[in-house]
């Protein structure tokens, strides 16, 4: 009989179930924080692992928690800055845009500015960046504090992450300690993949970029190597999308020499070999599930869940096909054979 057999036990885990979910209910505004705490947690935990051969695993879990917020810090402070230094250029660029196509199919697709927006654009693109990374009716008190809740809660889950796993693993079968222990596995190494990967391929993308940028002679080096490096780390269409914009400013310019450039060079220096041969190359290595069912998690989970939806997307795609290929194993081969009636 195992932990969970007897009785007693039954009763003192639906308490506990009980209780986690009227907690899980309450906080339940809380879910975007924990759900990234919980992923970047589970990718700095092989970092956690080694760095806790050397000092304590506490010194271990916030060296690492300082080390993402300063890195958050100084990717956000470089990013304005470069915005910043730029953003009558940036206007420019959009009032080119608008004005170019501003009779041809493509207006739709572009947004509907008046005629005191386009004269004012670097204002008018403040306002719409402002817009973009603050969510509509949020409250800066309740955000600050969800960043705070965001850092505490990532140095617990590494310092205590493996011994609540390890608990609670423990009074389970083996057969089910065996299955949960391969979901965990491509769970980890799927999270690992989206967010260690796709920084990483951000990070090529943006050095390649800067030779390629000055190559081609419109100045603004940094600011336009700074937007596909960011625009990468939205996979398979931010690096693209990026250069299409950039290809239709090209032509709105009517430099159709840089356009081609763009198209036949830009594209599988920045964006394509990155795509559809590094990044499916190393999640390979890592994650035993065909990169398109990734994406088609990040396609369906990033629309319908939101920013929470880029983890919850792939990671529920991944376990959908390891429990499949577990039933297959574990069970679908113990199962008799069908008999024909």
């Amino acid at each position: 009989m195992t932990r969970w057999g007897r009785e007693e036990d039954r009763l003192l885990l639906i308490l506990i179930g009980g209780i986690f979910i009227i907690v899980a209910i309450a906080f339940l505004p809380l879910i975007t924080v924990v759900v990234w705490a919980t992923a970047v947690a589970v990718a700095l935990m092989p970092f956690h692992r080694r760095l806790s051969q050397i000092v304590s695993p506490a010194a271990s879990a916030t060296f690492l928690t300082l080390w993402v917020l300063l890195g958050v810090l100084l990717v956000l402070s470089a990013v304005a800055n470069v915005i910043y230094f730029n953003i009558q250029y940036i206007g420019t660029m959009a009032t080119a845009l608008t004005r170019g196509f501003e009779h041809t199919g493509l207006a739709t697709f572009l947004p509907p500015l008046s005629e005191t927006q386009l004269n004012n654009m670097p204002q008018t693109i403040v306002q719409m960046l402002l817009q973009a990374v603050t969510p509509s009716g949020s409250n800066p008190v309740l955000l600050a504090l969800q960043i705070v809740i965001f850092f505490l809660l990532l140095s617990m889950l590494l310092f205590y992450g493996e011994k609540i796993w390890d608990a609670l693993m423990h009074p389970l079968p083996d057969t089910v300690q065996a299955a949960i222990g391969r979901l965990a596995e491509i769970t980890g190494n799927t999270i690992y993949s989206l967010l260690i990967i796709q920084i990483t391929a951000a990070a090529i993308c943006f050095i390649l970029a800067v030779p390629f940028f000055t190559f081609l002679g419109y100045g603004h080096v940094l600011l336009f190597s700074t937007m596909i490096g960011l625009a990468m780390l939205i996979p398979l269409i931010g690096a693209q999308f990026f250069l299409l914009i950039f290809l239709l400013y090209m032509i709105a310019l009517g430099d159709y020499r840089s356009a081609v450039i763009v198209a036949l060079v830009g594209y599988p220096l920045l964006s394509g070999w990155i795509d559809f041969y590094y990044r499916p190359m190393m999640m390979g290595k890592r994650v035993a599930v065909h990169p398109v069912c990734m994406m088609i998690g990040i396609f369906a989970g990033v629309p319908f869940m939101g920013l929470v939806g880029f983890i919850l997307g792939p990671v529920l795609v991944a376990l959908v096909v390891t429990g499949f290929r577990i039933y297959a194993e574990e069970i679908g081969t113990r199962a008799p054979p069908a008999r024909l009636v």
